[in-house]
């Protein structure tokens, strides 16, 4: 019998460089600028630029966009969620329905002078999520 050839190798070994650091929310903040800097197309990237043959295109896009969240939002959230989202980001929401507040959200998330604070509250909400589904951490958040 020919000795099979090996393709795959492993190794398995435990970290010793374990350290829980716990991260203060200036931390985060500035882990969401870096973020936020790095993403192309950025108001404060500066190989950020336009041309205006593609400026339809652009227009285009920002549409498909506009629609594509405007329809998540009705979609995936309710009145009570999206007026949480208002609050964070500050927006009124006095004497507005739901279409209404989701099209303030949607023109507040794609101005691009608000990426940080988008991206700072879409963290955090995922950071939210992950405590709902732990069993213990979950008594300890109270939103409703």
């Amino acid at each position: 019998m020919e000795k099979e050839k090996q393709n795959i190798s492993y190794t398995l070994g435990e970290n010793e460089e374990k350290e829980d650091k716990c991260f203060t929310y200036e931390e985060l903040i500035n882990e969401v600028d870096e973020m936020a800097a790095a993403i192309p197309g950025n108001i404060n990237n500066e190989d950020m630029y336009y041309d205006s043959d593609d400026m339809g295109d652009n227009l285009h896009d920002f549409m498909d966009d506009y629609i594509a969240v405007e329809l998540d939002y009705k979609t995936n959230y309710n009145k009570k969620e999206l007026e949480r989202i208002a609050d964070y980001y500050e927006i009124s929401k006095r004497k507005k329905k739901k279409d209404e507040l989701i099209e303030d959200i949607v023109l507040f998330e794609k101005e691009s002078t608000n990426i940080v604070k988008v991206y700072q509250r879409k963290k955090m909400w995922k950071y939210i999520k992950e405590i709902k589904k732990d069993k213990y951490l979950k008594q300890f958040l109270i939103l409703d």
